[in-house]
């Protein structure tokens, strides 16, 4: 009895042995899973949300703000938005979002450009990028509301002669003509015009140099000309001036006057 039970003390003892190699092993509990976004199912998850920046530097023009940054949405579909509120930038108060883009996945530049600035002494303005894992902000971006008066850019004041047109020749045998022309201007208001005569002397059809001939006039169109004389050429320059400060001279077509026979 004793070496049987000797025996079976020792399988006893391996039996054990070999239980727990097989537990050290094989640990009790679920084995580790991977999930579909390549994470350890139990582990803590990489925080993945967006990168975001802003730039600097904007730009106003024509009572509209341009804002542009980055964004680096790290694989994940991500919205961005225009934050905007009042200074200072310690206030971190914006309460007012604009959309500037919806379902980025891979780093984009941004611009958003708006018209909706408050009228406020000084504004503050972010980036905000939300993702699944969360959202990103950028450090306010904050200026004085210093807007300075938007004139549009003006194009040149034009004159365009009637009468005589620019690059005609036109023969009178009277002593008067009527002059006429039209004025416009793009993105101004005109404020000021002179209509100055010219004269030569008129030699078989050709004509001498131009001179001044009497004080301009700042009548609109048409202007009746007077006291022409036999035996000359007469031409006017139309000088026009805009609110933009920018100014410009037309010079008309001539007038032949013949002597009379």
């Amino acid at each position: 009895m004793e070496r049987i039970s000797s025996r079976l003390l020792s399988a006893l003892v391996i039996a054990v042995i070999a239980v727990g190699a097989c537990d050290a092993q094989n640990p009790s509990g679920a084995p580790n899973q991977t999930n579909a976004s390549g994470q350890t199912a139990g582990a803590t998850a990489i925080d993945a949300k967006p990168a975001i920046r802003i730039d600097p530097t904007w730009k106003a023009s024509n009572g509209e703000w341009t804002f542009t940054g980055t964004v680096d949405p790290l694989g994940d579909s991500t919205d961005v938005v225009l934050e905007i509120g009042p200074g200072p930038s310690t206030a971190r108060v914006f309460n007012q979002q604009i959309p500037v883009a919806q379902g980025l996945m891979v780093p984009t530049r941004l611009t958003a450009a708006t018209r909706d600035i408050p009228d406020i002494p000084e504004i503050c303005v972010r980036f905000s990028a939300t993702n699944s894992s969360g959202t990103s902000v950028t450090s306010p971006l904050c200026f004085p509301h210093d807007l300075p008066s938007f004139v549009p850019e003006a194009g040149p004041p034009v004159t365009t002669f009637g009468a005589p047109a620019v690059g005609t020749s036109t023969v009178i045998s009277v002593s008067n003509f009527s002059v006429s022309w039209t004025e416009s201007d793009e993105g101004s208001t005109i404020t000021a015009r002179s209509l100055q005569r010219q004269v030569a002397t008129d030699t078989g059809g050709v004509c001498g140099t131009f001179a001044d001939d009497g004080a301009a006039s700042t009548a609109i169109s048409p202007v009746a000309a007077t006291g022409l004389t036999g035996g000359h050429c007469y031409q006017w320059t139309q000088t026009l001036r805009n609110q933009a400060g920018v100014a410009t001279v037309t010079t008309s077509g001539i007038v032949h006057v013949q002597r009379p026979t």
